[in-house]
């Protein structure tokens, strides 16, 4: 049993593939179309952090500084359109920016001056979360939200073919930042498994000291893994500000950036399964305002606002003892070879007293 629920286990994670994907075909042609769509929309900010969240993993850095870097990226965006009037483009280019050169801070601080990397995360999120209100009032004069009609958000696109498809239609009428979060999605997964950079990444990852001895520059590669991730974080929030609201509001990626790590623990830092269960988060989110449209179904507001959160406490759990399974397998295996080695030594110990 132990060997089965181990995160190691290939044959595991292909079942788990096949079931993620035979479960997203059934919510994609059974669920209402409303349900589907909104679904795909709130799951773009989990998969663009997730995807953060599994780069710093796979370089060996836990990124708790998404949440941070999420919120900032929210912050630049509309502040950025507020000042100029440009097109919303330019908001997410900001946004990736600011969250890029966080990133590169964060690796700084944390590879070159020591810093312990919790506390250092957790600076960075009250920072940025008190730095965003701060610039809120004196800059702008606004207490609690941000909002104009100069600021726009990203148009809808309709992609041609398919939006004409009854069923497909449910792939069209998003805007940019969707379609995008689906192609860096591949890229992520093409750069990490397919390029001599993912290697080096995941090289790092595995065996700090091993990749030290075949002459890759581990601090080098460590900071261009946390900016890239930070850039992926602050597209993230983007989405949050000028993708749905338009507008920035205190706080409002209300740990998004914290699930997106969950996200990227329980996809076994994989890009595709990251993507899958990315959708199921948003599906939860999704259901926790859908049901609440629901005159049958009487439940309090509070318990359905709270699906996501429970959705996250569930997945957490699960990662949980997926290590805790991993634990016990070693621990079993070093008994088996021990105790082989063991009888090998009494055995040979056996033979030379005959002699």
């Amino acid at each position: 049993m132990i060997s089965l629920v181990n995160g190691g286990n290939r044959q595991l994670r292909i079942g788990l593939i096949i079931a993620g994907v035979v479960i997203a075909i059934l919510f994609f042609f059974g669920m209402p179309e409303i349900l589907v769509k909104s679904s795909i929309r709130l799951a773009t900010p989990y998969i663009l952090g997730s995807l953060a969240a599994l780069i710093a993993s796979r370089a060996g850095v836990l990124n708790l500084a998404i949440e941070g870097k999420m919120l900032l990226g929210s912050f630049v965006a509309v502040a950025v359109l507020y000042k100029t009037g440009f097109n919303p483009i330019v908001g997410v280019l900001a946004a990736m920016l600011s969250g890029g050169i966080l990133g590169f801070i964060f690796a700084v601080l944390y590879l070159r001056i020591r810093i312990n990397l919790v506390i250092l995360a957790l600076a960075l999120n009250l920072f940025v979360a008190n730095a965003t209100v701060f610039f809120l009032r004196v800059s702008f004069g606004a207490f609690g939200t941000l909002a104009d009609p100069s600021i726009n958000s990203l148009p809808i696109i309709d992609l041609p073919v398919i939006s004409d498809i009854p069923l497909l239609s449910r792939l069209s009428g998003y805007n940019l930042l969707v379609y995008l979060s689906w192609v860096l999605v591949f890229l992520v997964w093409l750069m990490l498994f397919r390029t001599r950079f993912g290697r080096h990444i995941r090289a790092v990852g595995e065996n700090r000291e091993a990749a030290e001895t075949v002459g890759i520059n581990v601090t080098l590669v460590q900071i261009f893994a946390l900016t890239i991730s930070g850039m992926l974080a602050g597209m993230a929030g983007a989405f949050l500000s000028i993708g749905v609201l338009s507008q920035f509001v205190e706080d409002m990626t209300a740990g998004r950036g914290w699930t997106a790590i969950t996200v990227s623990l329980f996809a076994f830092e994989q890009p595709i399964a990251a993507f899958a269960t990315s959708l199921f988060f948003g599906l939860s989110e999704s259901l926790s305002f859908y049901f609440q449209t629901q005159l049958k179904i009487n439940l309090p507001p509070d318990l359905l606002l709270a699906i996501p959160q429970i959705s996250a406490l569930s997945a957490l759990i699960l990662v949980a003892l997926r290590i805790r399974a991993a634990e016990l397998l070693k621990r079993r295996n070093f008994v088996a070879q021990f105790g082989h080695e063991l009888n090998n030594l009494r055995k040979g110990a056996f033979v030379g007293g005959q002699d």
